[in-house]
């Protein structure tokens, strides 16, 4: 898990690197919101709670940016029958396209990605480690602070089913809304 976020953290510094290197200023930033789960299995059990994460936009052409980072979601709940403490932990690496728009201080913007969802999930019954593919989309507005620091308001919403393989699998959907704040710096 630790070397997934690793490459991610990595790629991001590269694809960075390689805006700058194009000419095109890219923005960092930084994600702090909620996760509100659509599956009502796992809102009983987890309830849903805050998400951490980091993005990168780089200018393509135009509005059109290329849009990728990473989210990380934990957290501990009771399992429905036994009440035993369950934890889980779920981080989703994509990249995608995003559109902003706007030459002020106020810029909305749209954007859609292809994700990655590392999944795992520890309790007395075992431990569950699964990783599939997804869909996430966000929609905000970057309002400058001042120089190149932007204040970022956004909401989202990923989709991705995870299945288990074996005589028993298991399906866990791991999609919901997201919303939160984030503080963005233009390079």
């Amino acid at each position: 898990m630790k070397k997934s976020i690793a490459a991610a953290c990595l790629a991001l510094v590269f694809a960075g690197s390689a805006g700058a290197a194009f000419g095109a200023g890219f923005t960092l930033t930084a994600k702090a919101g909620l996760f509100f789960p659509a599956d009502k299995v796992f809102r009983d059990v987890y309830s849903g709670g805050p998400v951490f994460g980091v993005d990168i936009a780089i200018p393509i052409a135009g509005p059109v940016q290329i849009w990728a980072g990473a989210d990380i979601f934990g957290k501990t709940g009771l399992l429905s029958v036994s009440e035993e403490e369950t934890k889980v932990r779920i981080t989703p690496l994509y990249a995608g396209l995003r559109a902003e728009f706007g030459k002020t201080g106020l810029r909305p913007y749209v954007g859609a990605a292809a994700a990655y969802f590392l999944f795992r999930e520890e309790n007395p019954l075992g431990t569950v480690s699964e990783n599939g593919l997804g869909f996430l989309t966000q929609a905000g507005v970057l309002a400058r602070l001042g120089g190149s620091l932007w204040l970022d308001i956004f909401a989202g919403y990923r989709v991705c089913t995870l299945r288990t393989d074996g005589d028993d699998p298991l399906e866990a959907k791991v999609g919901g809304l997201s919303a939160g704040l984030g503080l963005a710096y233009r390079f």
